[in-house]
């Protein structure tokens, strides 16, 4: 009980009262989103140095302990090219559907630290609300993007946020919930980015359990081939229960041969549909655009006969970061959803969204 009380005045008394990102709700918003905290570095590069120095390949994305990262961060951030902001799959949707025009509320966890503070004094001046459990000893997750020639290098280590516990969140809810959760009847949408769901099943298992209630809705995006892999099951059960799944071929396809008994994506796909009810799965392929396979109909109606679709990409200029498109597709989507647009109006909204993301450094909206 000593724990929880101490996490709820950090996140929602004291002296974070002050704090707008982390003061009491106000009207609850139409998208909660779950995710990984990171302070993301991006520094464009002069020459290789840097990286033949840390001898990491250019191109290459992974995670480094967080001794080295440290490093790499302080010496990546001395650079007069480096961009700083908020990062994390979820946490760019949120930024992203901010600008779009929809409030979303943002769960994750920072450490006691100096990279967590300068998070915070981000999301006051660019108005993102977040409810951030502190983990004492901990460091803040962070994301070092290094671009050399149009080519990023992208490493990272998520810190504290695979701290977040679930009686963050359930104290939130039995103290608060009525404040953040909608009525059930009104469109609401609960995302999980796939990077969430390692070491955070508990989470995942209480937000469907006890939050996901009809039009409530979980949104679930694969992220990435390694996450869908490691944790085949736990990513099949979510994408049964959600009502938008989202991912690249490549996520679907591991999924497919990961979970077992699925030959490609569209045997994958009709399992998913025939598991619930309504769902609808966005299957993104870059340029080439995105499959939309989906058993939806209309709202409130029951599921239908499934279908398959394809929707041509926006045109783009001129590529300068492809980093957080599908983020960007997701805020684009959701926002357009949340306005009663039709699927199809949603899925070009969403389109042009990520086309517009991809022209700009890191995942930012002109």
């Amino acid at each position: 009980m000593e724990y929880l009380s101490y996490v709820y005045e950090k996140i929602f008394g004291g002296q974070a009262g002050d704090d707008d990102t982390q003061g009491a709700f106000h009207t609850p918003r139409k998208v909660i989103c779950f995710g990984n905290v990171l302070l993301d570095r991006l520094v464009k590069l002069e020459d290789p140095e840097l990286l033949e120095r840390y001898g990491l390949e250019l191109g290459s994305k992974g995670e480094l302990d967080m001794e080295k990262l440290n490093q790499l961060a302080t010496e990546a951030s001395e650079s007069s090219q480096c961009l700083t902001n908020p990062g994390g799959s979820a946490l760019n949707t949120a930024r992203i559907l901010k600008q779009l025009g929809t409030d979303a509320l943002f769960f994750g966890a920072v450490g006691s630290d100096k990279r967590a503070e300068e998070l915070r004094q981000i999301f006051r001046e660019r108005g993102i609300e977040a409810r951030l459990q502190t983990v004492e000893e901990a460091h803040t997750g962070q994301c070092v993007c290094l671009m050399y020639k149009d080519n990023p290098t992208l490493y990272a280590n998520i810190g504290a946020s695979a701290q977040f516990q679930v009686q963050t969140l359930s104290h939130a809810v039995s103290h608060e919930g009525q404040s953040f959760l909608r009525p059930v009847e009104r469109k609401q949408i609960l995302y999980v980015e796939g990077f969430f769901v390692p070491q955070r099943s508990e989470v995942c298992d209480y937000i469907v359990q006890h939050l996901v209630r009809e039009r409530r809705r979980l949104a679930l995006n694969l992220s990435a081939p390694y996450i869908v892999r490691e944790n085949a099951q736990t990513m099949l059960k979510l994408a049964r229960l959600a009502f938008f799944v989202f991912g690249n071929r490549q996520e679907f396809e591991a999924l497919a041969k990961a979970a077992g008994g699925f030959g490609n994506v569209d045997e994958l796909a009709k399992h998913l549909l025939q598991a619930s009810g309504p769902k609808v799965i966005f299957v993104t392929n870059g340029s080439a655009g995105v499959q939309v396979i989906t058993n939806y109909v209309e709202e409130l109606a029951p599921a239908g006969p499934i279908t398959f679709e394809d929707y041509r990409a926006q045109r783009v200029e001129e590529l300068v970061d492809a980093t957080g498109a599908g983020d960007a597709f997701v805020a684009g989507f959701l926002h357009a959803w949340l306005e009663k647009r039709s699927l199809g109006e949603s899925i070009r909204m969403a389109s042009n969204v990520a086309a517009k993301v991809v022209t700009q450094v890191g995942c930012n909206l002109p």
